[in-house]
């Protein structure tokens, strides 16, 4: 029966990038918004990131990056976030599998990437309430740096919100 959702879920998200182009022009998730939805033992994220978290993706030095730079830069931006946007109990660090990363635009320059949305999941062996989301990637601008959250467990019927900023980058899921 798992494995038919696993199948169920992977075909989705092909079919998902098939139809959204590869530069979006409409936003997938609010600026410095995300979601974090348990089912089972996975915890699926949506999360918006704004581009200027990342380092040295600007090659032409115009302080914009552009689709080109993005996917010149796209195995960076994947390691970087792997390593900055994970899950934590006491024991375990659980890092993002399947990550899908969505470009999306400024509306007033569509050669100008504002933010990346990315999705993907987490394989979580027991859902605990040590359980803890980490976000280390913050722009340096003040106005960017702070991401909503919200947690839910439809299965427990359990939602949490909350905020991560540099000074408290992890929060407990539930």
């Amino acid at each position: 029966m798992m494995n038919i959702q696993k199948k169920a879920l992977v075909a989705l998200i092909l079919v998902a990038n098939m139809v959204i182009a590869p530069v979006a022009y409409a936003h997938l998730m609010v600026a410095q918004h995300g979601t974090l939805n348990v089912i089972d033992n996975h915890a699926f994220i949506v999360l918006s990131l704004p581009i200027s978290a990342f380092n040295d993706l600007d090659d032409d030095l115009n302080k914009k990056v552009s689709i080109d730079e993005f996917n010149a830069h796209k195995k960076q931006i994947s390691k970087t976030i792997k390593r900055g946007v994970y899950l934590n109990d006491h024991h375990y660090k659980f890092t993002l599998e399947g990550l899908l990363l969505n470009p999306e635009v400024s509306h007033d320059d569509a050669n100008n990437i504002e933010h990346i949305t990315i999705t993907g999941r987490y394989t979580v062996p027991v859902i605990t309430k040590q359980l803890k989301l980490n976000v280390r990637l913050f722009s340096q601008s003040s106005d960017l740096n702070k991401y909503h959250i919200t947690a839910t467990n439809k299965q427990q019927k359990m939602t949490h919100q909350f905020a991560l900023t540099p000074r408290t980058p992890f929060s407990t899921v539930f």
